[in-house]
């Protein structure tokens, strides 16, 4: 039940399972994290209920055993382990008359925040910091981009560490292999157009599309998948922990 254009995964150590999103089936299979070869997925969310549009990119809050899906207009919350056609307990969406497009989503459970990158008005990349409990039309508590913050083209996949409240968010720049592609480091008390705190690469650093951002503070370090490159990097980071 896998699908070519799966761009996202998440493993969950406490559980031993993964869970991985299908946008062509328009679902969300979660799998044994010891499956090996063509075993059927242990849960599948699936349906008109489930109100899926294209789901790519996602998160899970272990804390409060929950899972965050970006369809795009919306943030769509289900309980971890929910099954079948079941519709979510949550839905989150833009205010209203706002043209909002939601891409990533990361949870920071101890400030009880969620943390979204996406565009405003098509064009205008940001990052949104909501309650983790936002539903429905609402206004962000804090939206980081603009100039200063150069967070001004396609936002990508990002991350958070909760410890520190720091928010690590990757910028794929202004065309497919860009020089000016990053990571970088904000704040959740970061709000309006502020420059990050650290960047990894751009201008003509090592990254060209960033799509993927993953933590490992054991060894102070960040991994960073690189579309363009086709490869994985990591980079040792100690001043972000």
């Amino acid at each position: 039940m896998l699908g070519r254009s799966t761009h996202a995964i998440y493993y969950d150590s406490i559980h031993d399972e993964f869970t991985v999103p299908n946008p062509i089936a328009q679902s969300i299979l979660t799998f044994k994290g010891s499956a090996d070869g063509e075993e059927v997925p242990i849960r599948v969310i699936q349906g008109p209920l489930t109100q899926m549009r294209d789901p790519d990119l996602f998160t899970e809050d272990l804390v409060h055993n929950e899972m965050f899906v970006s369809v795009g207009y919306g943030v769509l919350v289900f309980p971890r382990d929910a099954n079948g056609n079941v519709a979510p307990i949550r839905v989150l969406e833009g205010p209203p008359g706002a043209e909002f497009g939601f891409q990533a989503v990361a949870v920071d459970p101890v400030h009880n925040l969620l943390v979204i990158t996406g565009f405003e008005k098509k064009t205008q990349s940001r990052i949104f910091v909501y309650d983790r409990t936002a539903q429905g039309q609402v206004q962000p508590k804090a939206m980081i981009g603009g100039p200063k913050s150069r967070f001004l083209a396609s936002g990508g996949p990002l991350s958070v560490y909760p410890p520190k409240g720091e928010i690590i968010a990757t910028s794929s720049g202004s065309d497919r292999l860009s020089p000016e592609a990053f990571a970088g480091v904000w704040n959740i008390n970061d709000n309006g157009d502020v420059p990050p705190r650290w960047t990894i690469g751009g201008p003509g650093g090592a990254l060209t599309r960033p799509k993927g951002v993953a933590l490992d503070p054991k060894h102070k370090s960040i991994l960073i998948s690189d579309k363009g490159l086709n490869a994985v990097l990591t980079f040792y980071f100690p001043e972000l922990y």
